[in-house]
């Protein structure tokens, strides 16, 4: 169950970066025309590595906690 919630939460977290992606493009070029959206997906890009890599990390971070226990686990006699 852990395993699915944890898979789940990767692909939400896929799908939002790309909707900020295309946020920040199209409120960009709204804005500024073809260089407005430029500097509207760079900044959506900065945002979602900040944001979403955090996350990710965080989630690598448990990922390799339990298979550490797991190994632990099947060591010990």
């Amino acid at each position: 169950m852990r395993q699915l919630i944890t898979k789940s939460l990767e692909i939400i977290c896929q799908i939002a970066i790309v909707v900020i992606l295309l946020g920040g493009l199209i409120s960009g070029w709204r804005m500024g025309g073809f260089f407005g959206g430029i500097g509207g997906l760079v900044g959506a890009f900065i945002f979602s590595v900040v944001v979403f890599g955090t996350l990710f990390i965080l989630l690598d971070i448990a990922d390799y906690t339990r298979r550490t226990a797991e190994a632990l686990e099947r060591k010990t006699p």
